[in-house]
């Protein structure tokens, strides 16, 4: 290959990225083109060499592009910050874009500003070192194995592109490869050894021969002793008969599959949708070892998430609390927002005196991952019973073969698993912060940024094993290395990313306490020692937890738990997903978390899981008996938090949704027989600090605020367990009158959470209390009552055939204020059934939706008719109450009923889900179950 060659690449490549100060990095270059000079010098030499298989000319080009990649992403933000600072330099102030660029191109102006950033020279020198020598090792291994390659793949004669850094760089930049040869066909190799790939190869065939069952599963593989040639598998359509059930039901037979051997990190990256179904193009961590965990239910839970599909990444993993609040999963998100916690950066204006790096939430970029139908891409949500079907058959398919799979897992010789320590993410975080230009002045400076990694490692437990893997890591990150771990199947200590032992300053290996093997063998065990129907509720709350907004447009409902009707069926469901110790039983459940769902253990708020524990409750007290074989009691003293941050804002006063609402879930379930000493009065907020006098309209929310508040001070005053903590009742009093303006007439919301009658609601509850011991409440709703008979006013909602019927912003919500109204100002039971039947009649009569939820659908009907049946002497809306509900279950109960918010395949919560739904037929069914003293009350 000639000097002029090179020097026609280095200039297309300089040009390629003149935008971004390509320029800069041409002696880089040029280091990189003189070394691919001496390989053909000595394959010229060889007898053997490697010129009858390497196109060098196509091979250089493609490589040296791939250096200047690099180099632009390690370099750029100091090039942009020294351009935009040039106005205190007088060499370069006058300077614009072009100028500047032919200025750091030039060695003057290069050295110059090399001088003051010496670590980023040293960066850049070293991934041009490295990416060549990675590639001369890869193209020496196409000449070793050209046979090889040519039998299992069809490769031509000749090597033409050759294209490094398609994943992370680990053990001295070595990263995974992509070759073309002159025929077309491209194949992947990896620096990979000990591949457990093999196993899983094996585990296939014995189960699915034909490969029909599973579909490819993974690619076609060469393993060598020191890397892998892989098939290069390219994303294709769903297949046109199949359609997508085809492809989400292998997808939910190849997540079976992989959590039996206990895989993990198959995040969307790992994966490629094809039209035989889910390809897994990385099996490095094709077994996952055991991580450290605390006891009591919260330690339990982890262990069993650990050993569940959420494990294996296929599916989304989004927990509450999380520092990674995006979708990595590889079935993929139709919809991926921008992360709100993590930060990147992207250069914009590139090539024009106004460049500059701008911050950017991270997002992730789901794609090849996608099943797609004509290129659409297909919601896997609505696949999920698909999904879960195809899960659970392929549960009973392995089972049939366990200890073929076993022999399997002991037999296989020489493999090791990748131990990922930490999330990949943080270390590309840190290595993203750590090529700012404020590090770059010395390799001081970037490692004692590294040095901030936190010294907590996945698996290993002890400060000097600890400082020793810290060590490692930070080492490997200097050299912008992604940390690499692995674990030989039949050992226990980590190898780090030189490759050898890890071991600590006085000599201890790092033991991770299992072997591979070891670990394989207990994940089978408790794949099928768990119980079957768990995996396939996570998954349908997983997909649930995928979007970032719930409250998007609705969507066709996707069922595939038990149906409606069945009560006794989703108890049954419930009690699989009970985990316990130390006499504290907690489950996973999706939380409603901003606008989103995210997963975590049961918790106490009334909303979401208080309800359900009071519907647990009241099935219990039915029953005799604990419905799911855990005591709601127990359940609420364990997902009670020890420590409670201080609340001084109005949501937290909340008694349905705030801080608050965790202690009236105690209330009401000592009102249904537990010890009110388990309350733990610690979690009441104490709202020191909170002027009444600065609260606005919006703070006396019903649902959110201290309407709902006013509502617990009145009804639960008391009750055992009672804590009349917060702001003065009086004071609040006095400022919500004054808030609510005139009771002669109305502007804005009418509705019971968000609207007057929420106001009114409260107001109602604490008339004639020592908070309102100047009448003023009394003689405010008094007028209010006048005006509402003489002008009945109506907002948007009350007027939308769809949600005037409601709890929450329709009639049912207001029919209930109403009522607590008129009763407060001395209206008898008789003349309040008059009064409001005109409410009630569009209650009864309202559209009957699909959504069954207690907030905006059918439960909260017939709940509130249920209360004004019984608090008013009316027993016929009782019988209206039936009739909706068995209009509502001949309608909707087959599977087109929903849920309170977006689509979600199950949803266990009170205000939103299925508890709220079985509470209200609760209530039908028996008069002695009574709604929670802050939605009903007096």
């Amino acid at each position: 290959m000639s000097n002029e060659s090179l020097e026609e690449l280095l200039e297309r490549c300089v040009k390629d990225r003149a935008e971004v100060f390509g320029g800069f990095y041409r002696p880089f270059l040029a280091d990189c083109a003189r070394r691919m000079a001496e390989w053909e010098r000595r394959w010229e030499a060889d007898p053997a060499g490697s010129t009858d298989v390497i196109d060098l000319p196509h091979v250089a080009g493609s490589l040296l592009h791939s250096v200047m990649d690099t180099c632009c992403e390690t370099g750029v933000r100091t090039l942009i910050s020294a351009f935009r600072a040039r106005e205190h330099d007088p060499e370069c102030a006058a300077m614009g874009y072009e100028e500047f660029h032919a200025w750091v191109s030039g060695d003057e102006g290069r050295q110059k500003l090399l001088g003051r950033f010496p670590e980023l020279e040293r960066l850049l020198r070293l991934v041009a070192e490295r990416r060549v020598e990675h590639a001369e090792s890869v193209l020496r291994a196409v000449r070793q194995d050209r046979h090889l390659l040519e039998e299992a793949f069809g490769t031509g004669e000749r090597v033409v592109s050759f294209v490094p850094g398609l994943g992370d760089s680990h053990r001295g930049g070595m990263t995974v490869s992509l070759l073309r040869w002159d025929n077309g066909v491209t194949v992947i190799h990896k620096p990979q050894k000990e591949s457990a790939q093999p196993i899983l190869e094996a585990v296939r065939s014995r189960t699915d021969e034909d490969g029909t069952f599973f579909g490819p599963v993974h690619p076609r593989t060469v393993a060598r002793p020191a890397h892998l040639w892989q098939e290069f598998v390219q994303h294709t359509d769903a297949d046109e008969a199949e359609g997508p059930a085809g492809y989400f039901r292998r997808f939910g037979r190849v997540a079976a599959l992989l959590t039996m051997t206990g895989a993990t990190d198959l995040h969307y990256e790992n994966v490629i949708a094809t039209a035989r179904g889910p390809v897994v193009i990385d099996t490095e961590t094709l077994v996952s070892l055991p991580g450290q965990h605390t006891t009591g239910g919260a330690g339990a839970l982890a262990r069993e998430i650990e050993s569940s599909v959420l494990n294996t990444v296929l599916f989304p993993g989004r927990f509450s609390g999380a520092a990674l609040d995006v979708d990595l999963s590889a079935v993929g998100c139709i919809r991926p927002a921008d992360s709100r916690q993590l930060q990147s950066y992207r250069v914009v204006d590139t090539g024009t005196d106004r460049i500059r790096f701008d911050q950017v939430p991270v997002v992730v970029g789901h794609g090849s991952n996608m099943a797609t139908v004509r290129g659409e891409r297909v919601d896997p949500r609505l696949w999920a019973g698909e999904i879960t079907a195809g899960f659970h058959e392929a549960r009973e398919r392995l089972r049939t073969h366990r200890q073929a799979i076993e022999e399997v897992v002991e037999q296989y010789r020489d493999w090791s698993v990748r131990q990922v320590l930490r999330p990949t993410y943080v270390y590309a975080r840190f290595l993203e912060a750590s090529t700012h230009p404020a590090y770059l002045r010395s390799t001081a400076d970037r490692t004692e940024l590294l040095g901030r990694l936190p010294r907590r490692h996945r698996g290993v437990d002890g400060k000097e094993v600890g400082d020793a893997l810290h060590r490692d890591e930070v080492a490997a990150l200097a050299d912008l290395d992604v940390p690499f771990f692995d674990v030989p199947c039949d050992s226990r200590d980590l190898r780090g990313n030189d490759g050898q032992r890890v071991t600590t300053v006085s000599g201890r290996p790092a033991d991770v306490g299992s072997t591979p093997r070891e670990a394989a063998l207990r994940s089978i065990a408790d794949f099928f020692e768990r119980p079957a129907g768990r995996d396939l509720t996570y998954i349908g709350y997983s997909l649930g937890s995928s979007v970032d907004d719930v409250w998007e447009a609705r969507r066709e409902p996707v069922h595939d738990g038990p149906a409606l009707a069945d009560v006794h069926g989703w108890h049954a469901m419930l009690a699989d997903l009970v985990v316990s110790e130390d006499d504290q039983p907690t489950w996973l459940m999706p939380k409603l978390d901003g606008d989103g769902l995210r997963l975590g253990s049961v918790n106490a708020p009334l909303f979401e899981g208080g309800g359900l524990l009071l519907h647990l409750a009241e099935a219990g007290r039915a029953q005799g008996a604990c419905v799911i074989g855990a005591d709601p009691g127990d359940v609420y003293a364990a997902a009670m938090p020890r420590e409670v941050p201080p609340a001084n804002d109005a949501p937290s006063f909340s008694p349905f949704t705030g801080a608050l609402s965790a202690v009236v879930t105690g209330l009401e379930l000592a009102r249904r027989g537990m010890d009110a000493g388990r309350i733990p009065l610690r979690a009441v907020p104490d709202g020191r600090g909170i002027d009444a006098r600065s609260l606005s309209l919006a703070d006396f929310d019903h649902l959110n605020g201290f309407g709902g508040y006013l509502l617990y001070r009145a009804e639960y005053a008391g009750e055992d367990g009672f804590a009349p903590a917060g702001p003065d009742a009086g004071q609040l009093l006095d400022r919500l009158v004054e808030l609510d303006g005139s009771p002669a007439e109305h502007t804005g919301e009418l509705g019971l959470a968000h609207g007057r009658f929420g106001r009114i609601a409260a107001m109602s509850a604490m008339a004639g209390q020592e908070a309102d011991a100047g009448g003023r409440v009394r003689e405010h709703l008094d007028a209010f009552a006048s005006s509402y008979l003489r002008h009945r006013w109506q907002d948007d909602a009350l007027r939308d055939a769809g949600s005037s019927a409601g709890w929450c912003k329709g009639y049912a919500g207001v029919a209930f204020a109403a009522a607590k109204l008129l009763r407060a100002v001395g209206y008898s039971a008789e003349r309040t059934r008059d009064l409001i039947a005109p409410e009630v009649e569009r209650i009864t009569g309202g559209e009957l939706r699909p959504d069954l939820s207690f907030c905006h659908g059918a439960a909260g009907r017939v709940a509130m008719l249920c209360w004004l049946a019984d608090r008013l002497s009316w027993p016929e809306l009782r019988s209206e109450a039936a009739s909706l509900s068995d209009r509502f279950l001949d309608r909707y109960g087959d599977g087109g009923w929903s849920f309170g918010i977006g689509s979600v395949s199950d949803l266990p919560s009170f205000l939103y889900g299925r508890s709220g739904w079985y509470y209200a037929q609760q209530m039908l069914g028996d008069a002695r179950v009574e709604l929670p003293l802050c939605l009903g009350g007096r």
